[in-house]
C-alpha cells in the first residue's frame, strides 16, 4: 500500500478554493453540544517551521519518550513539505524531502535507514498509540541532512523548536504558506507575541471544534485591539481552511493567559497559527 502524499505546493491552491468557498470567518461561537469529548494536546516545545507555530492537534500532539521529542509521522512530513510512503510488507514508513529520505521507521525498531543504505539509531523506539505512529524528531531531521533544528528560549524562559533549511536550503511549502500566512513577514517582536500552549479537538455535529490556549509572551503589555491571529487548519488530504480573527480588546499583561476557539469541517493534522501586533 502505498500512502504518498500529495506535493505540497498544490497546498496554496487549494487552501485559497477553500477560502473562496467558505471566506475567512471570525471567531467561531456555537450553541450546538459537542459530540466527542474533547481530546487535548499539550503542545510541548511547539515548532517554529518558516516563522510560524505548527502544532499537532489531539492524539497527535508531541510528546517525550527517552528524552527525545515524538513527533506523528505522517502529519509531521505533512508539515515539512514532504512526501510519506508506507510498505505493507515490512509495515514501516519512509519519509523524503529535497531528494533525501529516512526509512524503515516502524514501531518498536530503533533504527532507520538513510537514502544512501546508512543506518541510524534513533534514541528512542517509534510507537504507535491509537492508531498514529510516532517518531523521534531529531534523528530524522538528521538523516533528511539538507534539514536542521535548534532550541531557543522565548522572553518567558518557554522552549521553542526552530525547524529550517540548512544554508541556502528552502523548505518546499515556504512559499505556498506565504501566499496564505502573511503574518510570517512580521518582523521582530511584533511577530508571534502568543506562545501555544494547549490545542484541544472535539467534534461538534458539524465538523471539529479547536480550542488553543496562549500565553503572551512578548515581554510587554498588549493594548486591547492591537493583535490579530490566524490559523491555517491543513486535513489529511493537505486541504487548508484559513481562519482569521481579532485579537483580544482588552490589554493583555505580560505572561497573560488567554483562548480562542475555531470551528473546521474536517479534523486536522496540523495547525499553523501566527500572531502578530498590528
Amino acid at each position: 500500500m502505498n500512502n504518498s502524499r500529495r506535493p505540497f505546493y498544490r497546498f496554496a491552491m487549494k487552501s485559497l478554493i477553500m477560502l473562496l468557498c467558505a471566506g475567512l470567518l471570525p471567531l467561531v461561537h456555537t450553541g450546538a453540544p459537542a459530540q466527542a469529548a474533547p481530546v487535548v494536546g499539550n503542545q510541548i516545545r511547539p515548532l517554529l517551521i518558516n516563522n510560524q507555530y505548527v502544532l499537532f492537534p489531539g492524539k497527535l500532539a508531541p510528546y517525550i519518550e527517552a528524552g527525545k521529542l515524538m513527533v506523528p509521522v505522517r502529519a509531521f512530513a505533512g508539515a515539512l513539505g514532504a512526501q510519506l510512503t508506507y510498505d505493507a510488507a515490512t509495515k514501516s514508513s519512509t519519509i523524503s524531502l529535497l531528494g533525501e529520505s529516512v526509512g524503515k521507521l516502524r514501531a518498536g525498531q530503533a533504527t532507520a535507514v538513510t537514502k544512501d543504505g546508512s543506518t541510524i539509531a534513533l534514541g528512542a523506539s517509534p510507537q504507535l498509540r491509537d492508531g498514529v505512529l510516532f517518531a523521534p524528531m531529531n534523528p530524522i531531521l538528521t538523516g533528511l541532512k539538507k534539514l536542521k533544528w535548534e532550541s531557543m528560549y522565548n522572553a518567558l524562559s518557554r522552549h521553542v523548536l526552530i525547524v529550517q533549511g540548512r544554508g541556502d536550503t528552502v523548505l518546499p511549502q515556504a512559499k505556498a504558506w506565504q501566499n496564505v500566512t502573511p503574518f510570517g513577514d512580521v518582523p521582530g517582536e511584533r511577530q508571534n507575541p502568543f506562545y501555544p500552549t494547549l490545542l484541544t479537538q472535539s467534534a461538534d455535529g458539524k465538523g471539529f471544534r479547536l480550542a488553543l490556549s496562549v500565553i503572551n509572551a512578548s515581554g510587554f503589555v498588549i493594548a486591547g485591539d492591537a493583535s490579530s491571529l490566524e490559523f491555517v487548519a491543513v486535513n489529511s488530504q493537505g486541504q487548508a481552511v484559513v481562519r482569521q480573527l481579532p485579537g483580544p480588546s482588552k490589554a493583555t499583561p505580560k505572561a497573560g493567559a488567554l483562548s480562542f476557539t475555531i470551528n473546521v469541517p474536517t479534523a486536522p493534522d496540523y495547525v499553523i497559527f501566527n500572531s502578530r501586533i498590528k
